[in-house]
């Protein structure tokens, strides 16, 4: 992979990682508050809903990270040794998390009364879009454990290969 593809790569990866620290410090919070400010009763489940979506923007900052820590090794042509390993380990534990963050919110909304100004659809759908994106977390986090797989043997074999030439 060139280094150009690779700068330009690290680079959107850094931008997402910075635009993810402003959600978690501006617009997370401020939009909690007008919605508050819109809605009163929203104020019981708040502080749940604004560290949900900070720690689950946290996971994917830790992803943004781990892509990026692959993507250098990559350039340098450094993938299919040990270190890359650790990567993957930070990626599928990011993945994880927020598919943990995800479980949470499933199970809050599921249990909790939470006050809706219309008929109820926006509870509906965060119980529908929670569940989904559990599972689609956790589906994420198992292919990345089979291409983690894949790449110890890969590992292996070129180390057997450098050993046999």
């Amino acid at each position: 992979m060139s280094r150009a593809v690779v700068f330009f790569l690290q680079a959107l990866l850094a931008f997402a990682v910075l635009g993810g620290l402003f959600a978690q410090v501006a617009v997370i919070p401020a939009t909690a508050a007008n919605e508050v400010d819109l809605f009163p009763p929203y104020e019981s489940v708040r502080v749940p809903f604004v560290v949900s979506a900070i720690v689950f923007v946290a996971c994917l900052q830790v992803l943004a990270v781990a892509l990026g820590g692959m993507l250098h090794r990559a350039g340098e042509g450094t993938v299919f040794e040990s270190g890359a390993l650790v990567w993957t380990n930070i990626a599928i534990g990011a993945i994880a998390a927020g598919a943990v963050v995800l479980a949470w919110l499933f199970v809050y909304v599921t249990f909790t009364e939470i006050p809706s100004p219309a008929d109820g659809m926006e509870v509906l759908g965060l119980w529908m879009g929670s569940a989904v994106g559990t599972i689609a977390a956790i589906g994420v986090a198992l292919l990345v454990v089979v291409g983690r797989q894949w790449l110890g043997r890969a590992i292996v074999q070129r180390a057997e290969l450098e050993h046999v030439v």
